[in-house]
């Protein structure tokens, strides 16, 4: 007995030691910025060269609130991180950097603790091992988490989820070496994840999706993965993955999900409830074996008396090895006209998903129960040729039969180019479409939360490829941000939806794109100026005239002129090709015609 008094004072004394090595605030309400950290915290947090260094882990504890909204670079030496009991506020004019002092060894991160009062804005946070929240609901907006590393077991994902639920909007998630975005499998969140660019995650080619999540607790605590865009990770990186241990519930709507090994993926039990709706999910083929991925979305679990409870509406499914495959029990609603709720019509679009061991297969039923998948889109009007793009009963008897009749022999209205640029109080909304089959109307909607919209418009359709435009005169009249999406009907009252836009008062259009030349070579270097009115990260996505992307380029410009070369890594078409630049303040589409 008295050994192990011994050795639990032993513990406890080196515990004591190790926090008195750490920094804390004093808890007393006080509110600080690193200044105030600097002249306090006995130097574990020094300033030299225009710069903060954190030489050991800095505590802000329960009552106090850290804010920092200069610009600023702050340093972490190897093993600290920044631990928030109480509030982080950070919204810089320009940028706040959370980075390492040795980029090699990096640093532990960050820890924030049942701190709603949370917000982080503009911070670009990288080398670390995570971002790990614990029961809290913060704001992270406009955001670059990049080259994080899960070196430690201290959290896997760049931002690691443990209880919690973050509102993650307009950020960036750009070469981590593990998921962006990570919860375990039993452990209960729901993150907000809203226009968003997720790209190149997952340099460890390890097993993961850039968005990894597990269970949610319940039907108010649902996931919502709108408006981003999932693009090329590594050859074994799916876009976005669900393996709950409970139950889960989420709304995945109006994303690019392209090239990736797989698009999306649930796996799991029964309890999996989800709608999918009105995304693009497209080329997720980059490991090109049919046995381990590619389908545009995978559903597998569920029982033979409980099956999942998904609804799939309105996506496009392109150049996936398979549209979608369905395993053991999951039965998918991928269209169902025999009931009066009209959340569950179909409109799915399936163009050209193939492989070599099934070839040409959109849909594969290797589950033994029917499954209902009317009124979509098969890239056909031959109810024959429908029937050779799915396996099902008809192929293999022990399978469950689908039902996909009727088709949709028309492809709606395809939309190439969305825009709002501000203008004082006013929005000018800008669009393109690729084409316009049987085209009736453009409903424009607004939103305050990107989520209940409204229509505030219509705009009559050309009836085949034009470009469009809608002024909503004092649209930012009293709002901060603003949302809009358009619904783009049919004559038949089909209808579909755009992408989600975001706009916020503080980032109108400040940004100028001059592009040389205007008639290129199919290899052509490109001599851009973009004069801008803050420092920030672009993309410019090379896009041809049926709209797909061809290749992406990103950079990062700052305050004032600038000029850049840039280039296509792959050979443009001849004929007319546009160059869309997105930035985090300004979009813009300049054409060029290649020869």
């Amino acid at each position: 007995m008295r050994k192990f008094y011994l050795i639990a004072l032993l513990v406890l004394c080196t515990a004591l030691t190790s926090l008195a090595n750490n920094f804390s605030s004093p808890g007393t309400g006080v509110k600080w910025t690193l200044t105030d950290l600097v002249s306090n915290a006995g130097g574990d947090v020094t300033f030299s060269g225009g710069e903060y260094f954190v030489n050991d882990t800095v505590f802000i504890a329960l009552n106090d609130t850290l804010s920092i909204t200069a610009n600023a670079v702050v340093r972490f030496i190897a093993g600290s991180y920044l631990d928030i009991n109480g509030t982080l506020i950070i919204n810089p004019p320009t940028g706040v950097t959370f980075t390492a002092q040795n980029a090699s060894t990096g640093f532990l991160g960050m820890r924030v603790d049942s701190s709603n009062t949370t917000v982080l804005r503009k911070l670009t946070f990288e080398y670390a091992n995570s971002l790990r929240l614990f029961d809290c609901t913060i704001k992270i907006d406009s955001c670059i988490f990049r080259y994080n590393s899960p070196t430690t077991s201290w959290g896997n994902g760049a931002v690691s989820l443990n209880r919690a639920n973050p509102v993650i909007t307009n950020c960036q998630f750009l070469d981590n070496q593990r998921a962006a975005v990570q919860s375990g499998s039993n452990i209960n969140n729901a993150p907000k994840i809203m226009n968003c660019l997720f790209m190149g995650n997952n340099t460890l080619n390890t097993n993961v999706p850039q968005i990894n999540l597990g269970a949610t607790s319940n039907g108010s605590d649902t996931v919502k993965i709108i408006n981003n865009q999932i693009l090329r990770a590594s050859t074994n990186s799916g876009g976005i993955g669900f393996l709950p241990i409970g139950s889960a519930y989420a709304i995945i709507n109006g994303n690019t999900i392209r090239n990736n090994r797989y698009g999306i993926t649930f796996s799991g039990g029964s309890s999996i409830n989800a709608v999918v709706s009105y995304n693009i999910i497209d080329s997720n083929n980059t490991q090109n074996d049919p046995n381990l991925g590619g389908s545009g979305i995978s559903f597998s679990g569920g029982s033979a008396t409980s099956h999942q409870n998904a609804i799939v509406t309105g996506n496009t499914f392109r150049a996936n090895l398979w549209g979608i495959t369905i395993l053991n029990f999951a039965k998918p609603n991928l269209g169902d006209l025999t009931n009066t709720d009209t959340t569950d019509d179909g409109k799915n679009i399936f163009i050209n998903n193939t492989n070599a061991t099934t070839p040409g297969i959109d849909l594969y039923n290797n589950s033994p129960d029917p499954i209902m998948a009317q009124n979509n889109y098969w890239n056909t009007a031959t109810l024959a040729t429908v029937e050779t793009k799915i396996f099902h009963q008809v192929d293999n008897s022990a399978l469950g039969l689908v039902n996909y009749e009727p088709i949709i022999v028309a492809l709606p209205i395809g939309l190439k180019q969305f825009s709002a640029v501000g203008n004082g109080n006013n929005v000018l909304l800008n669009w393109q479409t690729a084409n316009e089959q049987n085209s009736s109307f453009f409903s424009v909607e607004r939103s305050r939360d990107g989520q209940l919209f409204n229509e505030i418009g219509k705009v009559g359709a050309n009836g085949s490829a034009a470009v469009y435009h809608y002024n909503d005169i004092n649209g930012l009249l009293n709002e901060t941000n603003i949302f809009y999406r358009l619904r783009l009907v049919d004559r038949d009252g089909r209808f579909s939806y755009s992408p989600i836009l975001s706009l916020n008062r503080n980032s109108d259009i400040k940004a100028n794109v001059k592009l040389y030349p205007s008639i290129a070579s199919p290899s052509q270097l490109f001599t851009v100026t973009i004069t801008s009115d803050q420092q920030q990260h672009f993309m410019v996505q090379f896009i041809n005239t049926a709209g797909q992307v061809l290749d992406r380029v990103i950079g990062q410009v700052e305050k004032g002129k600038n000029i850049l070369s840039i280039k296509s890594a792959k050979p443009l078409p001849t004929g007319q090709v546009y160059l869309l630049f997105n930035g985090e303040n300004f979009v813009q589409t300049v054409p060029v015609v290649v020869n």
